[in-house]
């Protein structure tokens, strides 16, 4: 199974257009989103070009719940779990939240084949901690806010099977 990661969007709908038009983003049968819509709308943009499901967490810039989740009540295929995100996806055992240093520890207690998570705009994309493959996609914005400065807007594409990433650049 292929599975797009996202993260940290924080209301670049111009990037997020452009990545959501992508074909090998529009060929995976799962998104993972790691937190930081930022607005609610945001989330009209992705489950209007994303049909297949997606499963989100919500960010430390997600200020208005009430609304990211009355919107997503719109979707059928969107599925908000909060902090943590904990299932089963293509035949792997999966992990989300949106703090690097809480994906970490989940990753070091085991009990999970793949942890993703974001925040911090930085990708990672074949770590392994223990038997745990830890990644995070880097982020929609192209923006690093601690840096000031420009960065690649990334996504990253899972397969599960292979339990490997690709990045890809927007």
């Amino acid at each position: 199974m292929k599975i797009t990661v996202i993260s940290d969007i924080h209301d670049n709908i111009w990037n997020l257009q452009k990545a959501l038009s992508m074909p090998e983003l529009q060929a995976t049968e799962a998104m993972l989103f790691c937190g930081d819509l930022c607005s609610p709308f945001v989330i009209h943009l992705l489950g209007r070009a994303y049909s297949n499901p997606i499963h989100m967490v919500l960010g430390n810039n997600d200020g208005d719940v009430a609304a990211i989740i009355g919107n997503s009540k719109k979707y059928p295929n969107i599925h908000i779990h909060g902090e943590y995100f904990r299932g089963d996806l293509g035949g792997r055992s999966m992990a989300m939240n949106h703090y690097p240093d809480k994906a970490r520890v989940i990753a070091e207690n085991g009990g999970f084949d793949i942890v993703c998570y974001g925040h911090n705009h930085t990708v990672v994309k074949d770590e392994k901690v223990g038997d745990t493959l830890l990644i995070n996609p880097g982020t929609i914005m192209g923006y690093h806010g601690g840096e000031l400065k420009d960065i690649p807007a990334t996504y990253l594409v899972l397969d599960t099977d292979l339990v490997k990433t690709k990045v890809y650049q927007i």
